[in-house]
Formats: structure tokens, sequence, C-alpha cells
């Protein structure tokens, strides 16, 4: 519309400049501008895409091969290489994302930028929840560039479009996480490289080394023992649905409980799992990954904008 001087107007103009910066989170747009004008970045879609057919490659052509000998043509080969896509993405996911994110505010100190960025009207949340956006946005957009290849998972037949979703909200969930802990790792760091070194030690502590000891811990009480005194505790039907719950902790535990809760006909949201005579319910392992690994990103991007301001 036009004003009464003649010139063209919107209807944002009218707007308050700190009512405009509402609308729009200009750290995004420019993190976002960052990231895709790195060569790193490119390198790092190439290798990750490289990865996925690699893989998918290798599996299609050995259960192809396998199928082909008497009595194994029941191999479920589509469900297989979904699986296989699945677990490569996992462990892309775990490798990479922490150092893609790490840089973000650790970057602005190397620069020295960071607090003429925490004076702006923004302020430091808004500052860091760009940041942690455009990073959550650039996996979403590796995730999106490797569906051609999960088709191929459709093509073979065996796969329910229920399971794709619920492994996409897993990814998701741990994308989230991850994206959080290298935010909050930068917050901390004073340079980019100490950022991305504690924040890949924190995904190792908190995905290899405490599932590890707990592991050891099971094995060296002995599943004997170990089952008497549980049951001393509070009863094996509630200590085994807290253990259930517990595994939907870990990736790895939960897809794999999920995908048995599936094959088995039970409820992906509350499957009662059979116990001898009893029955024993528990939240969906996938669901318990996704509540607990969105909470964990959310409370990192909180945690770096309170580090943020106080530093």
């Amino acid at each position: 519309m036009r004003g009464g001087s003649g010139r063209s107007t919107c209807w944002h103009d009218n707007i308050p400049a700190v009512g405009r910066l509402s609308l729009s989170n200009p750290v995004f747009d420019l993190e976002l501008r960052r990231l895709f004008r790195r060569r790193r970045t490119y390198v790092i879609l190439v290798v990750y895409l490289a990865i996925l057919s690699l893989g998918t490659w290798l599996t299609y052509t050995v259960l192809h091969g396998l199928r082909q000998q008497p009595g194994m043509a029941f191999i479920p080969v589509g469900k297989i290489m979904f699986a296989t896509t699945f677990l490569l993405q996992l462990g892309w996911l775990c490798f990479f994302v922490p150092g893609l994110v790490a840089g973000s505010i650790a970057g602005e100190r190397e620069r020295q930028t960071l607090e003429l960025l925490l004076a702006t009207p923004l302020g430091p949340g808004r500052v860091v929840r760009g940041k942690f956006a455009a990073g959550f946005g650039l996996v979403g957009l590796f995730w999106l560039a490797a569906l051609p290849l999960l088709s191929f998972s459709f093509l073979m037949g065996a796969v329910a479009v229920e399971e794709v979703l619920v492994a996409t909200a897993m990814l998701g969930a741990l994308a989230l996480a991850l994206c959080g802990v290298g935010l909050f790792a930068s917050a901390l760091a004073r340079s980019s490289v100490v950022a991305t070194i504690i924040a890949n030690g924190l995904v190792f502590l908190g995905l290899v080394a405490l599932p590890g000891l707990v592991a050891v811990v099971v094995l060296a009480l002995g599943i004997g023992g170990a089952a008497g005194q549980l049951d001393r505790w509070g009863g094996i039907p509630v200590t085994v649905g807290t253990l259930l719950t517990l595994a939907g902790l870990h990736p790895l535990s939960a897809a794999v409980l999920t995908e048995v809760a599936w094959l088995n006909g039970l409820s992906l949201w509350w499957p009662e799992w059979s116990l001898g005579n009893l029955k024993v319910g528990t939240p969906g392992p996938w669901l318990v990954f996704c509540l607990t690994y969105a909470l964990l990103g959310l409370g990192c991007v909180w945690a770096a904008g309170r580090r943020c301001r106080l530093s």
C-alpha cells in the first residue's frame, strides 16, 4: 500500500525495530550463510553421502548373493538395508555433528566479536538460539540429502512407514541433543579446537564409556546374583520394567527394543513385554529416547545462553 507521500510501504514498516527482530533471527541467517560458505561443509556432505552409498551398495550386494543360496530367500533385504542406513546415520551424527556446532560461539570469541554480538538488542538468548537453529538446520539438510538412498529400502520391501517415522524421530532427537552439547561446549571453551574436544569427549562419555561401564558391572555381578538382588529390591517385574525403560536412553538399545516390539506386534507407545506368565508394561523405548534427548538438547541450549550471559 502507499502512504500519503506516495512511498510504497509494507505491513512490517510500522513495527518498531525491536519488534521486527522478533520476527526473524539475524544470527540464524548469518550463521547459516557462514556454514554454507565453508568448503568443509560440502566436503563433509560428500563424504557422508559416499559412506551411506557405499554401505547401502555393500549391504545389497552381500544380501543379494546370500538370497541366491538354497533356503536363504527369506532374508529381508529391505529391512536390513534400512537398518544399515540408520546405523550409518547414527554414527555420522555422533562423530561429526558436535564438531560442526562446537565452533559457533568459540569462533566468535576467537574473532573477538562475541562481546559486540551480545551487546546488540538480540541478547544472549536469541544469539544462542540462532546458532543452534543454524546447526540443527544443516543437520536436517544432510538428512534430506540421504532420502534417495533411504528409498531403496522401500523398493526392496519389508519396511513399514511406522518404522521410518520412529527412526526419523530418533535421529532428530539425537541431532537435537548433539547440537545442544556442541553449543554448550562452545560456550565453555575459548577456542574452537578446545570446544570440539570437549564436545566429542562428552559424547564419548555419554554414549560409550558410561554404557560400557554399566555393562561391565552387570556382567561382573552375574545374571543369577543380580536377579536375586533385584527381586529383593522390588520384584522382578518392576525391576525388568525399570531396566527396559533405562535401556531406552541409549540409541542402539532403544532402536533394537523398538524393532523387537514391532516385530512381535506390540504397541510402539506402551509395549507389554512377556515375562513368563506376567506382562510388564513400559513406555516405548523410542519414546523414552526422544523425550530424554530432546530435553537434554534444549537444556544444553539454555545452559549455553546462561553461560554467555555470565561471560
